[in-house]
C-alpha cells in the first residue's frame, strides 16, 4: 500500500487517445521486483470493458522493412483484477527485475473487448525504469 499512497513522480509519461489518458504514476523497486503504478482515465460516458492487458519490451523505432523484436512480459502479481471501469482505472503491476537496452521500450497495452478499437498503449523508457524509487519493506 506504500506504492498506492505515494504521490505520482512521473508527470510526463502519458498517452492520450480516444478521449482516454493512460499515465505512469510511479515505479518502485524492492529487492528483485519492480512495482509499476499506472492509471487510466476514461473521459467518455462509455464504460470500458478490459479484454487484456499486455506487457512487452519492443523496439523504440519501428521501421517498415525490418523485423521488429518484441518480448512479452508477465507480471508476477497485480493489485486488482478488474474487468471494467467507468471513469478511472488504477493498478499496480509487479514484475521480476528486468533490463533492456536504450533502443527498446517497455510497453503496456490495454485493449477493450468487442470491436471498439479502443486500445491504448503506454511506453516507458528504460531511463524511467532506472530512476525507480526504492522503499523500505519494513516501512508502514
Amino acid at each position: 500500500w506504500s506504492v498506492w499512497n505515494a504521490k505520482p513522480n512521473y508527470h510526463d509519461v502519458r498517452t492520450k487517445k480516444d478521449k482516454m489518458i493512460f499515465k505512469l504514476n510511479n515505479i518502485f523497486t524492492i529487492d528483485d521486483y519492480f512495482f509499476i503504478d499506472v492509471e487510466l482515465e476514461n473521459q467518455t460516458k462509455i464504460k470500458y470493458d478490459i479484454d487484456q492487458v499486455r506487457f512487452k519490451i519492443e523496439d523504440k523505432k519501428q521501421l517498415k522493412r525490418t523485423n521488429q523484436q518484441e518480448v512479452e512480459m508477465q507480471p508476477v502479481m497485480s493489485l486488482y483484477d478488474r474487468e471494467e471501469f467507468q471513469q478511472k482505472y488504477r493498478n499496480i503491476f509487479v514484475f521480476k527485475k528486468f533490463s533492456f537496452s536504450d533502443e527498446k521500450v517497455f510497453t503496456i497495452e490495454l485493449a477493450e473487448k468487442q470491436y471498439s478499437g479502443r486500445t491504448i498503449t503506454l511506453q516507458i523508457d528504460y531511463e524511467d525504469i532506472l530512476n525507480a524509487d526504492t522503499f523500505n519493506k519494513h516501512a508502514q
